[in-house]
């Protein structure tokens, strides 16, 4: 202990006076500075009763088993894929605020719904940066600008080219914010062109505050089915779908007999993330839309898939509208799983059910997105 502190006397007196003499050297002295602090306080408390570790305290999630609709839990500590110490230390230097309003389950659905609906823009030949998020919905933008802090929402009503097709875009320009964005998703993407994109920035960023300002990480983030990424993910590119149909060869056994068809489905041009996550839930099928520009979709069919989809978004809730059509689809699992013949009133309910997430999908849908 007595070593740690002398050692943070010394290299304190070092950065600051580095600080003083450089003028882009806040923002990465700071950090740095940082960052050494927490090392040797860990140094100083290896053989301490509470030593400090970069874990997080999670539940390790099992899906719900087909008779029970309670997620199983065991309680340990594990290493998160995502890592945030970074962006809350650079949050606390702009606003003066520790960030304990951005839980890491929020930080980490955000990326998912940025790497699906994002624009990680760099342009002015490479000097500028930007950020921009479109959506239908402006709410969800509200609530990340309300979170973060930081940029613009706007609304456009006549869409692009003046088509009437009316969205909203949250729009950051300012080039702090713009790093703190940087420093958030720095290690934490899982799409390559997402990276590359971040490339691009950090490039910039680094021109502009200082060489190694962020150190640049290329590899992308394992997701998991214990984080919110795909939360977010799929509150950009998922859609819930119920389909009816009348069976007519089963006539003569049952007066009459409906196919209940439950579908969740995510659109993506990167087929590598969508096979991972075919992976993770180990069901449904990864194909090429026809008629499409490079799109692939995720699909998975079945109310036995369904209960582990199910699953998943009952421990990370989606933030978008597109909750609401979840939560009716669940609500039409719970009506069919145990059913072979569903009686006319239920029949009833599942049809008044599926016209309102069908509603729902119609509203939600991108900005020139096709419907389902």
């Amino acid at each position: 202990m007595v070593y740690a502190m002398m050692s943070i006397g010394v290299l304190g007196f070092v950065v600051w006076s580095w600080v003083l003499a450089s003028p882009y050297s806040d923002i990465r002295a700071f950090i740095y500075f940082a960052v050494c602090l927490n090392g040797l306080v860990l140094i100083g408390t290896l053989n301490g009763k509470n030593s400090i570790s970069y874990t997080q305290w999670a539940g390790n999630l099992s899906l719900y088993s087909s008779k029970s609709k309670k997620p199983s839990a065991s309680e340990t500590t594990r290493e998160t894929s995502f890592h945030y110490s970074e962006f809350r230390l650079y949050y606390n230097t702009l606003f003066n605020n520790d960030a304990q309003h951005l839980s890491n389950n929020w930080l980490t659905w955000f990326i998912g719904f940025v790497e699906g609906d994002g624009a990680i823009q760099t342009y002015g030949k490479d000097t500028r940066v930007r950020f921009v998020l479109t959506q239908k919905e402006s709410g969800i933008l509200y609530h990340i600008h309300n979170k973060l802090g930081i940029g613009t929402v706007k609304h456009f009503p006549q869409g692009t080219s003046g088509n009437k097709n009316d969205f909203y875009r949250l729009i950051v320009e300012n080039t702090s914010h713009i790093l703190l964005l940087a420093f958030l998703f720095n290690s934490n993407l899982a799409l390559t062109h997402r990276i590359q994109q971040l490339s691009l920035w950090v490039q910039v960023l680094n021109s502009r505050f200082g060489v190694n300002t962020i150190l640049f990480v290329n590899t992308p983030v394992s997701v998991t089915l214990q984080d919110a990424w795909l939360s977010g993910f799929t509150d950009a590119e998922g859609c819930f779908n119920v389909s009816i149909t009348y069976n007519a060869r089963y006539t003569l056994v049952a007066p009459a007999f409906h196919v209940i068809r439950m579908r969740y489905i995510l659109d993506q041009k990167d087929s590598i993330i969508l096979l991972v996550i075919r992976n993770l839930f180990g069901f449904g099928n990864v194909t090429l839309r026809s008629k499409t520009d490079g799109v692939y979709r995720y699909t998975v069919t079945g109310c036995r898939s369904a209960n582990d989809i199910i699953s998943y978004f009952k421990v990370f809730p989606l933030l978008t509208n597109k909750a609401n059509s979840f939560e009716k689809w669940s609500t039409i699992q719970d009506i069919v799983s145990t059913k072979l013949h569903l009686s006319k009133e239920e029949l009833g309910q599942v049809r008044a059910l599926q016209k309102q997430i069908h509603l729902n999908n119609s509203i939600t849908n991108k900005t020139g997105e096709k419907k389902v």
